[in-house]
């Protein structure tokens, strides 16, 4: 599902790259002593894709195991917002605090069929506001010259882990029901669970402007919690776990 951000992430970092470098003068290096910081602090804002991969067990497939014949995940953008602060640990080792709201509102998590009924697709809906607190060992290049311009950026990647908390994890879900003859909307016990720990890796560059660093990146998370609250609608799935591939931009100081 990664690929879904493609596009965007490409287009964005080349806009990023072509106003830095209308706004740098030529010959005049922006924060010349930033290395020296012991830290630093800043603030973040991006877009993530976030899906549930479904790990089936050998139920799934027997005639009459279970109400759930199919069941495919639904991929949601979110807007997220945090702060950052990064420790300076060596030269070119940081490390990184960054907790993030993620924004979905109200969000289709996946399309399944029963046995029963094969041809009426349910949609499970539920709203989520999601607490992702990472941390994370960031490595760092030098600074290099980049569009003519002296120092102006650097390159890192970051490898850690991460929790996550659903603020309305518990809260009752939909069950949005559309076929041919009628439309319904049926609540239902929340599936999920709202707390989610994993790791996420990733990169990203740094361009050095008089004021502020801006940073974009690109980052991948994997949660390792069984997602699955074992309700009975689920019984033929073993294993519920929640993937997530951000676009971020930090602008630190």
């Amino acid at each position: 599902m990664q690929h879904l951000l493609r596009k965007q992430i490409i287009t964005g970092a080349l806009l990023l790259c072509i106003s830095f470098a209308s706004i740098a003068q030529r010959g005049e290096v922006y924060q010349p002593f930033h290395d020296e910081l012991p830290y630093y602090l800043g603030m973040s804002i991006g877009l993530n894709n976030n899906y549930l991969n479904f790990n089936r067990n050998i139920d799934f497939i027997v005639p009459n195991s279970s109400a759930v014949s199919s069941i495919n995940p639904k991929s949601n953008l979110a807007l997220n917002l945090g702060l950052i602060g990064t420790l300076r640990l060596s030269a070119h080792t940081l490390l990184r605090l960054n907790p993030t709201v993620l924004i979905a509102g109200s969000k289709n998590l996946y399309t399944y069929t029963k046995r029963n009924n094969p041809s009426d697709t349910l949609t499970m809906n539920a709203a989520s506001a999601i607490i992702n607190i990472p941390l994370a060992i960031k490595i760092e290049s030098d600074r290099y010259n980049a569009f003519r311009f002296t120092d102006l950026m650097r390159h890192y990647v970051f490898l850690g882990g991460k929790v996550d908390f659903d603020l309305l994890g518990s809260n009752r879900s939909v069950i949005l029901s559309k076929n041919a003859a009628t439309s319904s909307s049926i609540p239902y016990n929340n599936t999920l669970n709202g707390l989610d720990y994993g790791y996420e890796m990733g990169l990203g560059v740094s361009f050095y402007l008089q004021y502020a660093t801006i940073s974009p990146e690109v980052k991948f998370s994997y949660g390792l919690r069984n997602l699955n609250k074992g309700d009975a609608l689920l019984s033929s799935i073993r294993n519920i776990s929640g993937n997530f591939v951000y676009f971020t931009i930090h602008i630190e100081n």
